[in-house]
């Protein structure tokens, strides 16, 4: 019974919190915010924009689209 009483008990309100966040600390989270959801699109842009598709895993085609920078190279001796 006494836990139902102390359930119940009114708790005292909080006292008001003045001042808040700092201007520069808000322009900062603005600025970083801003910095991560554009190289998140950016990112994700660049995968998916990209039409040349290689899949090696056998499913794919036999030989990739683009050639890579190893195969540019020529052979050490």
């Amino acid at each position: 019974m006494s836990l139902l009483f102390s359930l119940l008990q009114v708790a005292e309100p909080a006292p008001a919190v003045t001042g808040g966040i700092g201007l520069y600390a808000l322009i900062f989270m603005l600025v970083s915010m801003g910095a991560v959801t554009t190289l998140t699109v950016w990112c994700f842009w660049r995968i998916i924009s990209t039409e040349k598709h290689f899949d090696p895993d056998g499913t794919g085609p036999m030989h990739a689209p683009v050639t890579g920078e190893a195969e540019n190279k020529p052979p050490r001796r």
